[in-house]
This record gives structure tokens, C-alpha cells and sequence, in this order.
């Protein structure tokens, strides 16, 4: 998971749960007592933890709309509103004090203040679930081995990678030589095992139609889940649902679902990079975990490993982007889409393609209608819907169209069935509806003689003419009208009836910058607006005059995100934006990726010189939670997961006022190689002299592998190694429960409670009350 650190281990959180109006600071205080426990601040029967209110001079008072509370080892940040996330963020180490808080810090509470102030947030209202662990097992990317059957030594490109890597899951088909294949591999891999997995690779790329090129490969997102029932034996469940007809909730809902079900999710969403402009990705999510009270999912970006964790559905944002991967600073967070519910199929389906299903609704729909028994049919609806020949390969097709009733997945009754050919007719004059076009079209149809009390689904059924297997729409999973019948009353609910196509529509309200902004330093934008779409998670871009040579009055395209709120929500969205040159830029916000004609809101930004100082922080050394006495360079970790601190100081002549990555790298062998897996980005302000502890932590390691931790700094816009590989301890994974049995250490060795605080020797561990203790750095436990 990517978090936000800003100075002294502090966790921005966003938790759902909510206290119950209003928030008293004593309801407050008990809430952050009930967090911290949580965290695992006082695990010991009946241990008490003492929190006092903070002074932060920036927000206090009545009006703070937070409460800052101090325990032993840290503060908890929380809301006073409860329309707001109860805990907003929290740090380890130190209390808060408001004479020696980093600027950032301080910068921070008050835009809490003033978020609060004006309702802010944007988190959706989202409950957390059960944890699921992660379900896919497989490492792969899209270089060698993978795309050795590749034309020309193309990458694999990810749609291929993100299909195979799922169906390794199931190990299905079983004409695949699946127990050959590794779930890792190296790049200079071959012989049975890496042509298995090249030959899987090549055929999923095959089956989507893949666009091979040098660099990255690309296909279609949808085209997957027809690759997956009509070419590989998957069952009719798989279905390619749009993001854009849901709420935050029921996206979250449906998403959970999969992953609960152990039915891992492919995944797309497209980034903006000022770079490479709009780009898309897919990758599997494929388990789910909840922290600090808000969930998060577990994605499998298909780089071999690296970047995966456990991210929001809202900031889809790996640290790291490789091949096919877009370095867009706001993540995958618009343009989403997902297949779902795949699994093997009993029997294989009858090959066939599908036209894809758009805004199915009632016309003139009265939401409520009653008949004159219950042996009656309703009054004749007209149901309205369009449809597009999307499937491919890019030819013209005849359909034939059917509007059915069905409770779930069962088909109760065909309402309406006709071939397309006179409507595609009259539109295009001819048969067959050209690739890529569609129509809009509405039928009357009477229904509910003989029909039980229940609920009920209206979908739009396809099938290619001269064929007589009916399947749903592409997308009518997501796009139908469910029908409630209770005697002789049935009311109508239409979902999915909205569009997505842009530009999109914003009341942009205030737009704010980080403070300093300077050339190569990433710069925050934060746009409060309210949503004016009919379309959820609308996406909203900001465009800028960077490029000199093009013209002070020339616009590119520069960030763009989802917004994640519903319908006329109002929030706040933060892009970011690295600048590559001084001076005045222009920008301008606007619903549009393609052009910013229509301009939302434009504002200036003065950008400073990077800053051409010599970066010397040293490290003063690096603390993994839990680890083992060195021998040599090696110090054993139980468990899966890799955490602790990074001490640092500024020996420089200048504030460090920028960001620091803590990278975490494999080295398997141990002999001085490595790859990187994963990091975290920290900003910080550094004064001369001063020095600052930055937490870190890494989950889901290999077991039984080697994993060491490098720190980089930014230094005139190029990173600056601040540590060693060779000199420096490696850390290898044992796994087990990451808590050792208990072990008498010399008398002298001094035992601590998990608050931090000595409660004796080592030689009295058997006579301590029972709980986890901490000896060496290392967990004990006294049962």
C-alpha cells in the first residue's frame, strides 16, 4: 500500500467509520483510545493508555474541527465532525509538540482545519470488510521469458500478462502445461518451463488481438472477458462491468464480492502523465485488508513482483511503472473498468459474439404501476436501450436482439425478440451494423400474468443472426431495469442508465498548490468542486503552458484523476504535477483529456529554480522491527513482512525541502546483486543539522528470500543513493507469525512493553503479566 508520510512517522488515514454526532472531545478522545489499541499501542490485559489534548497554534479552539492527542509514543489526529473519517492521521515516535513540529506537519493540521471547515473530504462512504489474502500466486511481466513467442520480441502487454497470470490461478484450460510453469522467473529462464509460459502469454495475446510494439503492447480491455469465455472454457459469469454506473459504495461492493468469492478481478484504469499524456494499464486485484480502518485491495500490477500491494480503489498508484506502465502521479483512477466473476465454465459455451449494451431504461418510466389483478399483465412498458458492435475482429455483423426477463441468472420469460437488420437498416442502409457503431432503439412489452412476488431484471439478450444460442449484452450485467412485484403493484429501478463521455462537468470552487513549488519537486493541486455528471467518478484534468518552446498561450496536458464522487457530491481531488522549468505557468482546469476549450477554473503558479545544493544526509542507521542477531551481513525477520525506521540527518548547508524514497530491494542470492520490489515516498523538510526518524513498512515478502533497504533523496532532479548495498544488512524472511516463543536473554537485557516503556529485565520475563514484550528489538510473548 502507498502512504502518504509526512515529518516523524505520520500516517494520513481515512478511516469509514464515523462517531456519532456531535463529536465531543471526550467521544473523540475514546475513539482514538479504541484506534491506537488497534495499532497495537497497549495489547496487554487491561493496560490503560494515557492521551492528552494537544496544543497545535494552528488549529484550536471550538472551531479546530480536530483534536490532536498526545499518548507516550506518538498522537492520533482526530476529526471533530462526523460526516468526516473519525481518524485522520497518526505518528510514532514522539508526542506532538507544537514548538518543534515541522512546518509540513503544521501545514498539514491546518488544512485539516480548514478541509473540515468546508466538508472537504472526498473518501466515499465505504464500510471495511473481512482481510482476504492474496490469491494470485504468480510474478510474471511482460519481458523474457514471458514474450519469447512474442513478434519480434515485443512485450507481452499487460492485458496478456493480467489474463495469464489469473488463468495460472485456476490452471485452466487444462490443454496448458501448466506444472511446468514457475511463478517466478528470471530473464535468461528457458527450457520447458518458460516455453509453457510464453505459449500461454502468446495465445492470450492472440485471443485479445493484440497491437505488439517495441515498447509496450496494448488491446482492448474488453475484449478480454470474450476471450475468456469464448476461446479458454470460462464461464458465462465472466463479465466486463463499467466503474462509471456505480457508486463509490456498491463499486466496492461488487469489487469485495470477487475477491471474498476467491475469484481474483482483472482490472484497468487509465493515468496522465505530462510525459506520455493518457495511458492505460491492466492488473489483477486479487485480495483485500483493512488498516487504520479503511480497506484496501491487493493488486498484482504484472511487473514481476514489483509495486505490489495494497492500494485504495480511488489512487490506484504504484510507486514504481514498468513495461506498459505510465509514471502518472494521480494513479489508475478513471476510465475504470473490471472483469468479474471468472471461473472455469462446466461446459464450454457455444462460440459466438456479442453486441455491447448501453442505457437500458423504461421511457417515460412512472417508477410505480399497478394492475387490476394479480392474474393480469402490468401496463406495456417501452424499454429503451442502445447497442454497439464493438467485438472483434473490425467487422460488420447482424445481430438478432431479445428484451427477457430473469431473476438473477435465471431466465424467467422472453419478452421481445427480433433480428436488428430493418433498425440497422434504416439507420446505415444496410444489414449488417458497421464495427465500432450502434443505435438506440425502444420496444413495448407487457409482462406479470403468472409471475410469483420478487424482484426481477429486464436485460437486453444478443445473439449473431443464424445462430440460436441467446447470451446477455455485453455490459447488461451492469446495465439493466430491476422490476419489485408485490401483488398487484411492481415498481421499476433503473441502473447503469448514464453515460460516460466527456467533457465532464465541475462547479470548481478554490484550487490550492503545495507550498514552495520549484522545478522537479512534485507539485500537489487540490481542487475542491462539486460534481455536475451524470456518471460516477468523473474524472477531472488540469492543463498548463509548460513548454516554453510551444508558446506562453499553448496548453498540454499535464494530471488528470477520478474524482470518485457521485452525482452532485462536492469534494476535494488532489493531482500532481512535477514542473520542468521556472517561472509562470498558466493552468487550467478542465473535464476534457483531449483539449481545455472549456475551461472549469485557471490559475498562476510561480515555480522556483531546483535547487543546486549538494544533498549530504547521512544515515545514521536503519532499524528492522524484530530482527535476528546479524551473522555477517544477514539478520533473520519472521514473518511476511518487512518493517521498521530509517534514522537520518541533514549535514548539508541547505534545508532538504523535498522528497525521500526508501526502496526496497530483492537480493535472493545475496551476493551483491539486486532488483528493486517496492518503496516509499516521503516528503520532508529537513533543516541544517537536524535530524528526523522516517517509519517504513513492506508486506506480503517471499519467504525464505533477501530483501535490503536503500534510501535515495532528490539532488538537482536526479536521485541520490544515500546508503550502500554491499556494506549494508540484508534481511532474510523466515515467515512463521513474526512472534518468537518466549527465551530468558542475559539478566541485563531490558524488556519493553509495546508503548514503549522499560518494565524490566529479561531475567523477570516469566514473572511479567502475559502479552507481547519487546527484547533486542525482537517480540516476546508470555503466555
Amino acid at each position: 500500500m502507498k502512504r502518504i508520510l509526512i515529518t516523524t512517522f505520520v500516517w494520513i488515514v481515512g478511516l469509514v467509520t464515523t462517531l456519532a454526532a456531535p463529536v465531543s472531545e471526550q467521544a473523540a478522545k475514546r475513539a482514538a483510545m479504541d484506534f491506537l489499541r488497534q495499532q497495537g499501542a497497549a495489547t496487554t490485559r487491561g493496560e490503560a493508555i494515557e492521551l492528552t489534548r494537544a496544543v497545535t497554534e494552528v488549529a484550536d479552539g471550538e472551531d479546530a474541527g480536530i483534536f490532536v492527542f498526545n499518548s507516550p509514543s506518538g498522537y492520533v489526529v482526530m476529526s471533530a465532525d462526523d460526516d468526516l473519517p473519525a481518524v485522520l492521521a497518526y505518528g510514532r515516535g514522539t508526542p506532538y509538540d507544537s514548538q518543534t513540529a515541522p512546518p509540513a506537519l503544521q501545514a498539514l493540521l491546518e488544512a485539516y482545519h480548514v478541509g473540515i471547515a468546508t466538508k472537504a473530504f472526498t473518501r466515499a462512504d465505504v464500510p471495511t470488510h473481512s482481510d482476504v489474502a492474496p490469491l494470485v500466486k504468480a510474478k510474471w511481466n511482460q519481458r523474457a521469458p514471458f514474450n519469447n513467442l512474442c513478434p519480434e520480441g515485443c512485450p507481452t502487454g499487460c492485458v496478456a500478462t493480467a489474463m495469464a497470470q489469473v488463468m495460472h490461478y485456476y490452471q485452466w484450460p487444462a490443454s496448458y502445461n501448466w506444472s511446468q510453469m514457475k511463478t517466478s522467473y528470471s530473464d535468461t529462464d528457458t527450457g520447458a518451463a518458460a516455453d509453457a509460459v510464453a505459449k500461454l502469454m502468446a495465445d492470450c495475446g492472440e485471443k485479445v488481438f493484440m497491437k505488439y510494439g517495441k515498447e509496450s503492447s496494448s488491446a482492448k480491455s474488453h475484449l478480454v472477458s470474450e476471450a475468456l469465455r469464448y476461446d479458454f472454457g470460462y464461464a458465462e459469469t465472466t463479465e466486463f462491468v463499467p466503474r462509471y454506473v456505480y457508486t463509490a459504495r456498491s463499486w466496492d461492493a461488487l469489487i469485495y464480492s470477487e475477491v471474498a468469492a476467491k475469484r481474483p478481478v482483472l482490472y484497468s484504469g487509465n493515468s496522465v502523465s505530462s510525459g506520455r499524456g493518457e495511458v492505460g494499464h491492466e492488473f489483477v486485484i486479487d485480495g483485500y485488508e483493512v488498516k487504520g480502518g479503511a480497506g484496501y485491495y491487493h493488486v498484482n500490477w504484472g511487473w514481476g513482483g514489483s509495486s505490489d500491494d495494497y492500494f485504495l480503489l480511488s489512487a490506484l498508484n504504484p510507486t514504481y511503472q514498468y513495461t506498459g506502465g505510465n509514471a502518472g502521479s494521480s494513479g489508475y483512477s478513471y476510465v475504470q473498468y473490471a472483469v468479474i466473476g471468472i471461473q472455469p465454465a462446466a461446459e464450454p459455451l457455444e462460440k459466438t459474439t456479442r453486441f455491447s449494451v448501453e442505457r437500458v431504461s423504461i421511457k417515460d418510466d412512472k417508477g410505480s404501476y399497478t394492475r387490476t389483478s394479480t392474474s393480469a399483465d402490468f401496463p406495456a412498458i417501452t424499454v429503451s436501450f442502445s447497442f454497439f458492435n464493438t467485438s472483434y475482429p473490425e467487422v460488420d455483423r447482424e445481430y438478432d436482439y431479445a428484451i427477457a426477463l430473469y431473476q438473477d441468472r435465471k431466465l424467467v420469460e422472453i419478452l421481445e425478440q427480433a433480428p436488428l437488420k430493418d433498425a440497422v437498416n434504416y439507420v446505415y442502409k444496410t444489414d449488417a451494423l458497421p464495427f465500432n457503431k450502434g443505435i438506440s432503439m425502444g420496444r413495448p412489452v407487457a409482462f406479470g400474468s403468472g409471475l410469483s412476488d420478487g424482484k426481477y431484471q429486464i436485460r437486453i439478450l444478443s445473439r449473431e443472426s443464424g445462430t440460436t444460442a441467446w447470451t446477455w449484452g455485453q455490459k447488461a450485467f451492469a446495465a439493466y431495469v430491476e422490476v419489485d412485484i408485490s401483488g398487484t403493484t411492481m415498481t421499476t429501478t433503473t441502473q447503469g442508465n448514464v453515460s460516460a463521455k466527456g467533457p465532464f462537468n465541475f462547479d470548481i470552487h478554490s484550487v490550492t498548490v503545495s507550498e514552495e513549488p520549484r522545478v522537479g519537486k512534485p507539485m500537489a493541486i487540490t481542487i475542491n468542486l462539486t460534481d455536475k455528471n451524470e456518471s460516477f467518478n468523473a474524472p477531472v484534468f488540469v492543463w498548463g503552458n509548460a513548454s516554453i518552446e510551444a508558446g506562453v498561450d499553448s496548453y498540454q496536458l499535464l494530471a488528470g484523476g477520478g474524482t470518485n464522487l457521485d452525482p452532485g457530491a462536492t469534494g476535494e481531488v488532489t493531482l500532481e504535477y512535477t514542473p520542468q522549468r521556472s517561472g509562470t505557468f498558466n493552468f487550467v482546469v478542465s473535464g476534457s483529456s483531449e483539449n481545455c476549450d472549456t475551461q472549469l477554473y485557471s490559475f498562476s503558479v510561480e515555480v522556483a529554480e531546483m535547487s543546486m545544493a549538494d544533498v549530504e544526509i547521512s544515515i545514521d542507521k536503519v532499524m528492522v522491527d524484530g530482527a535476528g542477531e546479524p551473522n555477517g551481513r544477514v539478520r533473520k525477520v519472521a514473518g511476511q513482512r518487512l518493517s521498521g525506521k530509517v534514522s537520518l540527518t541533514n549535514n548539508g548547508t541547505e534545508t532538504y525541502n523535498d522528497a525521500l524514497r526508501i526502496l526496497l530491494y530483492n537480493n535472493t542470492e545475496a551476493k551483491g546483486t539486486y532488483h528493486s520490489v517496492n518503496s516509499q515516498t516521503v516528503n520532508v523538510k529537513l533543516a541544517v543539522g537536524q535530524s528526523m526518524d522516517i517509519a517504513f513498512q513492506f508486506n506480503d515478502l517471499n519467504v525464505d528470500e533477501y530483501y535490503g533497504i536503500i534510501v535515495y533523496a532528490i539532488e538537482r532532479g536526479e536521485n541520490k543513493k544515500l546508503n550502500g548495498l554491499n556494506s549494508d544488512t540484508i534481511f532474510n524472511i523466515t515467515g512463521g507469525s513474526g512472534i518468537a516463543p518466549v527465551e530468558l536473554d542475559e539478566e541485563d537485557a531490558d524488556v519493553y512493553n509495546l508503548n514503549g516503556v522499560r518494565v524490566g529485565k529479561s531475567s523477570e520475563l516469566k514473572s511479567l503479566p502475559k502479552g507481547i514484550y519487546i527484547i533486542h528489538g525482537q517480540k516476546r510473548v508470555v503466555k
